[in-house]
Parts: structure tokens; sequence; C-alpha cells
């Protein structure tokens, strides 16, 4: 225990170093200066007997053994401040918690329910990410993402929060206007505003017949933004298919009329995505016990 103890110095050197990308914003935040960073990077090198980092003028990268270094000793080190953290606060969760989600479920979805989970656990600060690229959870510092879909990544643990519900809904303008269809195949009559996914419009799936059928719907307006389809539904422009999560509100007041809710299929999934169950951080068990519960009660997924 005792060598583990004096390598601390080299082991948060190295770290820092990873995270900041230079040993000089690693000095910066350490308190001391790049020389003094990387000797001791360099002596836990040797000490090891491997490179950890590449180094050119401009930037650090981390080498293949580093790599799989970085991941251990960033997780020991941030173990160990976790039970500082615990102890000073006499065992209730509190300090940072990293959350990534997408845009559409961070704001119609995970904003709602942080302001309570946030009342039950005060001692604990958020940072939410809202971004709808694939993030890189070590890399990025990030305690547990909230995905829609079932994202299959063998690194990752993942957990199952929900199931959310497809909604075709227009708004009672609208359907005034251009009538209400009475099957889904009265759909292609209509302006259908559909979600983009990898540049293209997702197809319009419909049990009918004891059989799932596509009809070949087309409208004015396709986006890969939820909150623009939303929108432009509200403004009588067409019909469009969402999440439950994105428009139970709207429902609720009756601004969007739900048409053939029997016939849709089952939404996407909603997973929560982290690192490693093992020593899971207070914080992060703690809202992912909060969020499953939320999930099931909330009514916005099923």
């Amino acid at each position: 225990m005792l060598s583990v103890l004096n390598q601390l110095p080299e082991l948060i050197a190295f770290v820092e170093s990873v995270e900041s990308s230079s040993f000089s914003a690693a000095a910066r935040s350490l308190g001391t200066t790049p020389s003094a960073i990387s000797k001791r990077v360099a002596k836990l090198e040797d000490r090891l007997g491997v490179r950890l980092l590449q180094r050119t003028t401009r930037s650090l990268s981390l080498t293949a053994e580093g790599g799989a270094y970085y991941e251990r000793v960033a997780r020991l080190l941030q173990e160990l401040d976790e039970a500082n953290d615990l102890v000073i606060s006499g065992g209730k969760p509190q300090g940072k918690l990293t959350i990534s989600t997408s845009l559409d479920l961070g704001q119609w979805f995970l904003v709602q329910a942080l302001p309570l989970f946030l009342t039950q656990y005060p001692e604990i600060q958020i940072d939410l990410r809202l971004s709808d690229r694939l993030v890189d959870l070590v890399a990025e510092g990030i305690d547990v993402a909230i995905r829609l879909g079932d994202l299959q990544d063998s690194s990752l643990i993942r957990r199952h929060l929900g199931q959310t519900q497809f909604v075709l809904c227009a708004a009672p303008s609208y359907l005034d206007t251009c009538g209400t269809p009475t099957t889904p195949a009265d759909l292609v009559y209509h302006n259908c505003l559909r979600y983009l996914f990898n540049g293209q419009p997702l197809s319009w799936e419909f049990w009918i017949d004891d059989t799932w059928q596509t009809i070949p719907v087309s409208g004015s307006l396709n986006s890969d933004n939820g909150g623009a389809l939303k929108n432009a539904a509200l403004a009588g422009l067409g019909i469009t298919r969402l999440l439950s999560f994105q428009v139970q509100p709207e429902l609720e007041n009756q601004q969007l009329i739900s048409l053939f809710p029997d016939q849709l299929p089952p939404g996407l999934v909603v997973q929560a995505l982290f690192t490693h169950s093992r020593n899971i951080s207070p914080r992060v068990q703690v809202f992912l016990e909060f969020l499953t519960v939320y999930c099931t009660g909330s009514g916005l997924v099923k």
C-alpha cells in the first residue's frame, strides 16, 4: 500500500495530463510547473517500463497501453474522491454528477425529472450535457449517459429504464381544414411531417390486418429535430409522428390530437449507459434508482 501511496503524485499528474491534453494545462490545474508534470509522468513510465503518452510539441496522445492504464487509474482516483466525499458528507451522496443525453430527451424528459431528484439529493450538482452525437464516457468524463434506442456497445453497462410510445398527431386546425383520416391508408392524401434519421425520413408502419404495413406517406417538411416537427404540427402544417414524452402536454390540453393509437409500433427504449457496475459511485447509484422509479411513474415512458 505504501508504494501505491508514493506513486500518487505520478498517477495524478498522468491522469490530469490526459484529461487536460497537455502538461501545461495539467500544471496550471495542479499548481505546479509543466516540467514537474512531465518528470512525474516520465518517472511513472520508467517504473512501469512502458510508454503511456505520445508527445509532440503541440499535443499529447495515449498509447494503447496508456489508454488501458488511464481508464483504470482514473477510476481509482475517482473512487478515492468519492470515498472522501462520502465520509465528509456523512454518507449522503454529494458532488458533481455529469450526465449526457440527447437534445430531445434532455429538453422534454430529463429536465422534468431533475428538479425532483435535486430536491431529494441537494448535495449533488448536475452537469447536464445535451448532444445527439455519441460520446466517449471515459474520455469526456461522463458519469452516465441517457439514450434512446438499443445501443450495442459491449464496453458499457446498460440499464433499461423504459419504453417510449410512438404518437401520430395533428393540431385541430389542420384536421378541421384537411379532414381527419379514418384509416392509416388515408394518410397518403395528407401532409405528413417526418423525422429524418441519417438524412433519410423514417417510414411509418401500422398494424393492419394482423400485420405491420408501411404506408407511403409524404409531406412538405422533414426534419431531424423533434421540436421543429412538433411546432410545425402545432401551427397546423400537417400530421407528424413523435415519441410520447415529446408531446404529452400538448395531447393532454388537446393542442394536438392523437390518431390511430392502437395501430402504431412501440417507440424507442430508454437506456442508461455507464462504464462499470462494480464500485459504482453513490451519485450514479442513487440517480439510476431515482430515474428507474420516475420513468415507471411519470407516464412519459412505459
